[in-house]
């Protein structure tokens, strides 16, 4: 004979229809989001925000610590017709012993009283202790029988028990994980059907900004496909209250990434015609091709040079696009651009590239080592992206002027370095 000290678990509430009721206040929390806060942040940073205030953290076993205690106690037997066959009055003690088995585990706790859609027809036995301020409960098993017992039957009850919980958490983490893998989609439903009732109301224009028209007959360029529990704070209001502000729609940038990356790669290949150009030369071969599949307005410009290596799209002394094009000069090259980019007054969607070119350099590897360590130890990062591709990575840094403001920054990284042997075979003919 054995009994326990625990409490029936996963009975006091249905999962699928908590988790129902829980999802429902999707949209409360994006309308929660204070105005000017919400039309200043992007999609993804509101996402971001809710999707860690209203996933659902399934419960995790992590029995690998478990740990157990034994202690030798005086048994009440009393109430067993097999050890008190004439039902005397009163407590009747014998020695035994009860064993204490605690397992850590993580996860929302109150999971523990919701049964998932499938159960069986036993319940488990537990107790809970809820998680301290470490976020981690334990879950606890008691045990105790007499000490004329085999322990193998306490053994089997422990077995069968844990196999049950083991069970449950199955179930219920299927659950859960169906819920969560909808999350963002209605998260982003809800920020779009907000963002248009606001355009309706206050007549605010889709900011899609800039119109980047293209041009008839030109080349198209493969898009690439780009790969995207602390609650991550939204960015602050702009100090001056939100003002709709026009930017570059995401389609159009990555179509401009894709151009840039294509001639990149078609100088690549032939490295000894573009390594003789200098930083401005090469900044001018790329705003040609640009401007070769976008238009502007009266000029017919859309891309224009407005500093010695920078490639920008203006309005209103503001940029919505920024393109650097530096010589790999070591790290101060990298660092330098971006304290140069994130210095000009840019739209609030400000876009940007960074165009780095390796002549010198002969260990090309040893550089694309460097890139991504000196860009993430930028005091303005906000957030890195990681690789876009070889060569390519991503990032979003905080402008100057306002935190609020957020600038994206694709960093390239070409190769042109060509090998002395070809340098030299290049003037022994030219000399022929």
């Amino acid at each position: 004979m054995s009994r326990t000290q625990m409490n029936h678990l996963f009975s006091e509430g249905h999962l699928r229809s908590t988790l129902d009721a829980h999802f429902a206040g999707i949209r409360d929390a994006v309308n929660s989001i204070p105005r000017d806060q919400f039309l200043a942040s992007s999609d993804e940073e509101i996402i971001a925000h809710v999707h860690a205030k209203k996933v659902v953290e399934s419960i995790k076993l992590h029995e690998e610590r478990i740990e157990m205690e034994q202690e030798e106690i005086q048994l009440d037997v009393s109430s067993s017709h097999e050890r008190n066959p004439f039902a005397r009055s009163g407590p009747l003690y014998i020695p035994g012993f009860r064993i204490r088995v605690t397992i850590p585990f993580s996860g929302d706790p109150a999971l523990w009283k919701l049964r998932p859609s499938s159960y069986k027809s036993v319940l488990p036995l537990g107790n809970i202790r809820r998680p301290a301020r470490s976020g981690e409960g334990y879950f606890e098993m008691v045990f105790e029988q007499p000490a004329d017992v085999p322990p193998e039957r306490l053994k089997a009850e422990l077995d069968r028990n844990l196999g049950l919980i083991r069970d449950y958490l199955s179930y219920q983490e299927s659950d859960v994980d169906h819920q969560n893998s909808q999350l963002v989609t209605l998260i982003r439903q809800e920020i779009q059907a907000r963002r248009e009732r606001l355009e309706k109301q206050d007549g605010i224009a889709r900011m899609l900004g800039i119109p980047l028209k293209r041009r008839e007959g030109a080349p198209s360029v493969r898009p690439i496909r780009v790969e995207k529990r602390i609650v991550q704070p939204l960015p602050p209001p702009p100090k001056s209250g939100y003002k709709a502000e026009p930017g570059i729609a995401d389609s159009d940038y990555e179509d401009i990434i894709s151009i840039i990356r294509h001639e990149g790669r078609t100088f690549e290949t032939t490295p000894a015609t573009y390594s003789v150009h200098g930083e401005e030369d090469l900044r001018n071969i790329l705003l040609a091709h640009l401007n070769g599949h976008y238009k502007g307005g009266a000029t017919g410009e859309t891309f224009r040079s407005a500093g010695k290596t920078d490639i920008r799209i203006e309005d209103s002394e503001r940029s919505a696009f920024i393109a650097e094009c530096k010589v790999w000069a070591g790290t101060k090259t990298l660092s330098g651009a971006i304290d140069q980019i994130l210095s000009y007054l840019t739209w609030r969607d400000c876009k940007c590239a960074l165009i780095v070119f390796n002549k010198a350099q002969s260990r090309f590897s040893d550089l694309l080592a460097k890139v991504p360590a000196v860009m993430s130890s930028h005091p303005q990062l906000h957030k890195d992206l990681g690789p876009q591709a070889d060569g390519e990575w991503r990032f979003v840094f905080t402008a100057n002027e306002d935190e609020a403001r957020r600038i994206v920054l694709h960093v390239f990284l070409f190769n042109l370095n060509v090998p002395r042997s070809k340098k030299s075979t290049g003037r022994r003919r030219a000399g022929a």
